[in-house]
């Protein structure tokens, strides 16, 4: 069983959604996506999971959930931030692809640029010199983290008394 079977057991998708033209998300991204993000965004759509972590998404309903329109600002304040904090590869190889309700930002790691099935997942508040890398793919750092088998320093310590689940948006 693949991690989007294991997490749609553990975590039910919400309202499917119609299908998304990903040729002119990634035209408009300037970059493809990795294949286990656009299973995960057709099977769940909008949404929070564990009350926490929204997916970006192209054509959002709310703007700072649209990966098309947030990316541009995301990579600008990664670019800034560089000239203080380092992040863990150069600014331009890091992808946003999540937010939290407080605060931290995923970015996917580009590396390589060319094989975004490879991109691992990192996690960081943009306040802190903290990145936390997983080093895998989004929906198994997902599934982790509605499993409570992925922690990530950055996120509420409560988070482990939650039960996975997906509250959809609008």
């Amino acid at each position: 069983m693949n991690d989007l079977n294991r997490l749609q057991q553990l975590c039910p998708p919400g309202p499917s959604r119609s299908p998304i033209e990903w040729t002119a998300v990634e035209r408009a991204l300037g970059t493809q996506l990795p294949s286990d993000y656009k299973e995960l965004v057709e099977r769940y759509g909008t949404g929070s999971f564990k009350e926490l972590l929204s997916i970006l998404q192209p054509n959002a309903a709310h703007e700072v959930l649209d990966i098309v329109k947030v990316t541009p600002s995301a990579r600008n304040a990664v670019e800034k931030m560089s000239e203080w904090v380092a992040p863990p590869c150069p600014p331009r190889q890091l992808h946003p692809v999540a937010v939290t309700s407080n605060g931290d930002d995923i970015f996917w790691l580009m590396d390589p640029p060319e094989s975004p099935d490879n991109w691992k997942v990192t996690v960081n508040d943009l306040d802190s010199e903290e990145w936390f890398i997983f080093g895998g793919h989004l929906t198994a750092f997902l599934l982790g983290f509605c499993a409570n088998d992925v922690i990530v320093p950055s996120f509420p310590g409560d988070l482990l008394e939650k039960p996975a689940s997906l509250t959809p948006s609008p």
